[in-house]
């Protein structure tokens, strides 16, 4: 289930940004694991925020484990890891 944020007049789910994908890396913590997250009104500018995160957390086996377009609610995080993993974003 999606939280909204209650003083919203939309129906999007509550992220902390007006960006359209917004994606969450997930990394190793010192007591837990650590979220982390990406932004970008382009799948280019997402893909360089995540490489960005990715190379700051190297050392904390960072992975991707959400992606989503939030203008149509579609999640796409298995193709979007697919398409990041081919250099699909690397222009």
């Amino acid at each position: 289930q999606k939280m909204l944020n209650p003083e919203s007049a939309t129906n999007k789910p509550y992220v902390p940004h007006d960006e359209r994908y917004h994606a969450e890396i997930q990394c190793e913590g010192e007591i837990a694991m650590r979220y982390v997250c990406c932004i970008g009104n382009t799948l280019e500018e997402l893909a360089a925020d995540i490489t960005n995160e990715l190379r700051k957390a190297r050392h904390r086996l960072p992975q991707i484990v959400h992606v989503e377009d939030l203008e149509t609610g579609e999640l796409i995080t298995k193709d979007f890891i697919h398409d990041y993993n081919k250099g699909v974003y690397n222009g």
